[in-house]
């Protein structure tokens, strides 16, 4: 299970970006622009398989692997902490020179360091917590420009279509996801 802790601080597009690409001039749509760039902000990291901006993330897993630990997205820039309980039911940080962060593999994982075991845990769901923060970076500078691109046109498609936008069923337009491509996570089986 993957959990956020905390949200990305800015969004890859600006309301005034958007505003500038569907030449709206006043103010009276800024919420709900706001409200869509989250959306499919949203909607693209799913697509992809990743986070755009920088965010801190907590994997939580039953036990600790025999091998790396697969921390299920790309792009991890540090982990910030391994929490275990031992097999006593104790909370145990693991040290920083027992892993390290592997950013080449897709997903990024965490590897032991030569010589190294990972500890035994308590035999209950939800033993171990891997936190860590992803994303491109901490500002929409850090994007690749083709998923700005994709942000951009599904919102000023929205604010163009409001009377077909369901948040709750938010759909995309196919035609664009290809901008997505080059940046989504492909898995192999």
């Amino acid at each position: 299970m993957l959990v956020t802790v905390t949200g990305p601080a800015a969004e890859p597009v600006t309301s005034a970006e958007i505003k500038a690409s569907a030449r709206i001039d006043g103010s009276e749509f800024d919420t709900q622009i706001a409200i869509l760039i989250t959306a499919f902000r949203q909607q693209a990291e799913h697509q992809q398989g990743r986070r755009l901006i920088t965010q801190t993330v907590e994997l939580v897993l039953d036990a600790l692997p025999a091998g790396p630990i697969d921390l299920t997205l790309p792009d991890a820039q540090s982990i910030t902490s391994i929490k275990y309980l031992d097999p006593e039911g104790v909370e145990q940080t693991l040290s920083g020179s027992v892993y390290q962060l592997d950013t080449e593999s897709i997903p990024s994982r965490a590897l032991l360091k030569y010589g190294q075991t990972w500890p035994s845990t308590q035999t209950i769901e939800n033993a171990v917590r891997v936190r860590y923060v992803v994303g491109y970076g901490a500002s929409a500078a850090s994007v690749p420009n083709n998923i700005r691109l994709w942000i951009m046109a599904h919102v000023c498609q929205a604010l163009d279509n409001p009377s077909g936008l369901d948040l709750a069923n938010l759909k995309t337009l196919p035609y664009l996801d290809r901008l997505l491509d080059a940046e989504r996570v492909w898995w192999v089986g």
